[in-house]
């Protein structure tokens, strides 16, 4: 039997858990029907939720958090009278409080009594004169209503209390903006930027959210009555001129944008680095004439940090620039191979006149890859190889020498080297960049050779990589050669693309076009047909676009082919058409006639037994395109495939072309 001291002590324990569990089973019994009321009332069953909550208040009147879901309750049933009667009580109850007074105003106002609620919520700020806390509740209260003009009334005043000219400056700017009142919202944004310049950014995000053309051109004509009344070359010069920049390049005034940033790096001594930082930007917005200039600045100087860096972002406009006038059928008369020239001259001038750059292996790959892939110039390309080889200094330079080597090795053909050179490559670096670029030409170069196995494997690897900019390549050849792959690997329809393929990649654009050939008279159900006419199609427009744009034309209207054209093969088509269109009127041509430019059996190569197309002895003449015919080829792409890839671009390629007639 238990001693008299164990039942006291265990009787005390028990009364010590009662008193301690007690209270908190009764908060969480509370907490739970809180969180209940709560989500009643996103669901829009507010009945409910006011019967938790006023019951919640009957049991605790002092909780405003309560008071404040209740009366939210009765102000989506529109029962205002009694929200109002439940507010005066509580006030009646607890005594002056600023934020049941605030939110008093607020019913005043929603229930339709503006001018109650205007006088109650002065009445709170009488009673609290000098209290920042409470003038900004009670103008973001009024913010909340879209009462903006009375917001900026009680923040102004709030100004004269507290002796403090600049306080609320930002809340008074966005509000001047919401009621599209420019001139003000922007003086007290450049009295910000005037005091701290950190803050710009955040000017910049609350600017972005208005298109107003009147707003930007507001900004500039005060910016630059500003920047009259500072010093040239003071904190707040440099601010404004800042700002000055950004404001130009949302405007679309870039050419004004790029003097102002060389203003600024002129009375900042070159240590702004304006010039450099709007390059960038106005590459990114396809400005790349401009770009250029900022960039050359660098170049013109004797010295400065950025100079080295100049010429490798100048070689990456050039590049960018090219890609453009590709992308968009711009690229007429060599206009890309130009650019592609002027970025590889670029890089080699970094090189030659800093040889200990800190990128110089980076930038000795980009020289090479351009020797490559855009200039066809393998010997440019072994010269760079030999510098990398002396000047690789680590583990992953050594990896950048081993890939260029591989892609040398491919370029000429030595397929084995460089499955020798990129494998090192790629077991060196073990992943990122240069790993993923290995692994793809491992398996581009066993495609070249013929070996569709092991090509697969390789590029297989490669696509589980998805953030890699290769995997998406590796997945477009693997799908290649399981198309037209067969199990005992002499499918000659993927032989042959992958020969044209490796002279199409490595400049020998005649011979590729000549060995394709033969897909003009094949059945278009021809498993590797379709691959074959692109990579037919792409070929010829190396050579000429206007020869490029008569083969696919005369293809496509082949009834094999045309039941079943694909909608890449369509879009080709009239992006030809477009380009051969804008090089009539432009009057651009080619030196050569298409004679000297393609084989006689690609001329004369027959479409069907019947006809012949464009042979010597039944030449058409030259084919002369308008704007509604090319119209008609993006449009019959948008009839065959209306929600197709390309429906959207050709879509806009039909707006541009209209607007191109428009401003004839």
């Amino acid at each position: 039997m238990p001693s008299i001291r164990t039942i006291f002590v265990s009787f005390m324990v028990l009364c010590t858990i009662f008193v301690m569990t007690g209270p908190t089973l009764q908060a969480q019994t509370g907490a739970g029907d809180f969180s209940l009321g709560n989500d009643l009332l996103r669901q829009g069953k507010f009945e409910e939720a006011y019967e938790i909550f006023e019951r919640m208040l009957r049991e605790n009147p002092r909780s405003y958090a309560v008071y404040d879901r209740a009366v939210t309750a009765l102000v989506q049933l529109k029962r205002y009278d009694e929200a109002i009667e439940m507010t005066m009580e509580r006030l009646d109850r607890i005594g002056d409080d600023s934020n049941t007074s605030i939110k008093l105003g607020e019913i005043y106002d929603i229930s339709g009594r503006r001018d109650k609620a205007m006088e109650t919520w002065d009445q709170v700020l009488q009673k609290n004169t000098g209290n920042a806390q409470i003038y900004r509740r009670v103008a973001e209260t009024m913010n909340q209503r879209r009462l903006f003009r009375e917001a900026i009334r009680v923040y102004e005043e709030a100004r004269k209390q507290l002796g403090d000219p600049s306080h609320f400056a930002f809340e008074i700017a966005n509000n001047y903006l919401a009621v599209a009142d420019f001139e003000p919202a922007i003086s007290e944004y450049l009295d910000i930027i005037s005091r701290d310049s950190r803050r710009v950014s955040l000017i910049q995000r609350q600017l972005l959210n208005y298109d107003e053309r009147q707003l930007y051109d507001t900004a500039i004509l005060l910016i630059e009555e500003r920047l009259g009344q500072v010093r040239p070359g003071s904190e707040s010069d440099v601010a404004y001129r800042d700002f000055l920049i950004w404001v130009t390049m949302e405007r679309g005034l870039y050419r004004r944008a790029l003097a102002a940033a060389r203003t600024l790096e002129r009375h900042s001594n070159n240590e702004h680095h304006a010039m450099f930082r709007i390059g960038r930007e106005l590459r990114s917005r396809n400005e790349f004439e401009l770009a250029e200039q900022a960039f050359r600045y660098y170049l013109e100087l004797e010295a400065h940090p950025l100079l080295a860096r100049s010429y490798e972002e100048l070689s990456r406009t050039y590049q960018n620039w090219a890609g453009y006038l590709t992308d968009r059928n711009l690229d007429f008369d060599g206009a890309a191979d130009t650019l592609y020239r002027k970025a590889f001259d670029t890089v080699e001038q970094l090189t030659s006149r800093y040889p200990r750059y800190d990128r110089l292996m980076q930038t000795l790959a980009i020289q090479s890859e351009l020797a490559l892939d855009h200039l066809k110039d393998p010997g440019k390309a072994v010269a760079y190889h030999e510098i990398m080889e002396r000047a690789a200094r680590n583990e992953t330079e050594q990896a950048l020498a081993h890939y260029v080597e591989g892609r040398l090795l491919l370029f000429e053909g030595s397929f084995a080297m460089a499955r020798v050179s990129f494998t090192r490559s790629n077991r060196i670096a073990g992943s990122g960049e240069i790993a993923d670029k290995s692994r793809y030409y491992l398996g581009l170069g066993d495609f070249y050779n013929g070996d569709f196995t092991y090509a697969r494997l390789q590029l297989r690897s490669l696509e589980r990589h998805n953030h890699s900019w290769y995997a998406n390549n590796a997945l477009q050849l693997r799908f290649l050669i399981q198309e037209g792959h067969e199990e005992d690997g002499e499918n000659p329809e993927l032989h042959r693309f992958a020969r044209a393929r490796y002279l199409y990649d490595t400049g020998h654009y005649a011979k590729a076009a000549d060995l394709l050939a033969p897909v003009l008279e094949e059945p278009a159900a021809n498993t590797l047909h379709g691959e074959t006419m692109l990579l037919l199609t792409q070929t010829l427009r190396r050579i000429h676009p206007e020869i490029a744009f008569r083969v696919v034309d005369r293809h496509t209207r082949r009834p094999s082919v045309r039941q079943a054209a694909s909608e890449r093969l369509l879009w080709e088509r009239a992006r030809l058409a477009e380009a051969v269109y804008i090089m009539q009127r432009r009057n651009i041509e080619n030196s050569k006639s298409a004679d000297e430019l393609v084989s006689d059996g690609l001329l004369a190569y027959p479409f069907s037994a019947e006809e012949r197309f464009y042979g010597r002895n039944e030449n058409p003449g030259r084919i002369l395109l308008n704007a509604d015919g090319v119209t008609g080829y993006y449009e019959e792409l948008l009839l065959n495939f209306p929600d197709g890839y390309y429906s959207d671009i050709a879509r806009r390629r039909i707006q541009d072309l209209e607007r191109m007639e428009r401003e004839i």
